[in-house]
């Protein structure tokens, strides 16, 4: 008789493998790392600041250069017409183009006229009865003597005025200070033979300007050397009219003891009289 016998299974059983706790922590957190790094550099990417931003230091030197230039421009312009130089506006007061230079050199020459003027009346006089044209040649040529020694290396020029107080002060100038005097005195000799209209020059409105327009380029200097790391100097040109005040005075104190020495120097000295003997030995 059959008797059935019991099929067996032929597959094979899968083999449960424990998981590796350690290796999926440090998988997953690479992996987060990974996402937030790659999110940051695209959003860094995007606010990156720009190849042709400006420094701090770059910013504060434009702002001194471009100060400098007005205040260069105002001061040694010369495109203008020489024949209609006028300082100031008639309707508003505002400065014209000319420059503070020109118009200094205009009045100069305008003073030039009016000395030889005076010295064409004077029967004593060289220029006496002497057309100006040849006069103002003369003082050309004699102020090219003077910038020939300036030439030729002559470093004992000196510059001095009387101030309203009385006292008198003299000042020793090199030879480049000498060489801009010069050239100053041929600009207004130019000025006094070919121009036609002179303008009215107010040198205390002129002095107005150059402080005004001083004052803002000594505070972008100022923040210059700020920028750049400096800061003693900051201190110092912020204190310029302090340190102005304390060179004036002891300039003052340095006039008043030579005074003094000079004074004491022109004492008559007493003569020494013989000791008489009263005992008569």
């Amino acid at each position: 008789m059959f008797t059935p016998t019991p099929v067996r299974n032929t597959k094979q059983t899968r083999k449960r493998t424990k998981v590796n706790v350690t290796l999926w922590t440090v998988c997953s957190t690479v992996g987060a790392l990974s996402v937030i790094g790659s999110v940051a550099l695209m959003v860094g990417w995007k606010q990156q600041i720009p190849r042709n931003s400006v420094s701090q230091v770059q910013q504060a030197k434009a702002q001194v250069s471009q100060i400098r230039e007005v205040y260069l421009e105002k001061l040694s312009r010369t495109d203008y017409n020489m024949d209609h130089l006028s300082s100031y506006s008639s309707v508003e007061g505002a400065p014209t183009l000319t420059g503070w230079r020109q118009l200094a050199a205009a009045l100069w020459g305008q003073q030039l006229r009016g000395e030889i003027s005076r010295m064409q009346a004077d029967e004593n006089s060289g220029f006496y009865r002497l057309h100006y044209m040849p006069a103002l040649e003369i003082v050309k040529f004699n102020s090219l003597d003077v910038l020939l020694e300036a030439a030729s290396g002559n470093n004992t020029f000196y510059w001095g005025y009387r101030r309203t107080d009385g006292m008198k002060v003299e000042e020793k100038i090199p030879s480049g200070a000498a060489a801009v005097l010069i050239l100053g005195k041929l600009e207004a000799i130019d000025y006094a033979q070919n121009l036609e209209s002179q303008p009215s020059v107010d040198l205390n409105q002129m002095f107005i300007q150059i402080r005004n327009a001083q004052e803002p380029y000594s505070l972008a200097q100022a923040q210059l050397l700020r920028a750049r790391g400096y800061l003693d100097p900051v201190e110092q040109m912020a204190q310029v009219a302090d340190i102005r005040e304390r060179i004036k005075q002891r300039e003052e104190q340095r006039q008043i003891y030579l005074q003094q020495t000079k004074k004491n120097q022109n004492k008559p000295v007493p003569s020494k009289q013989p000791v008489v003997n009263k005992s008569g030995e």
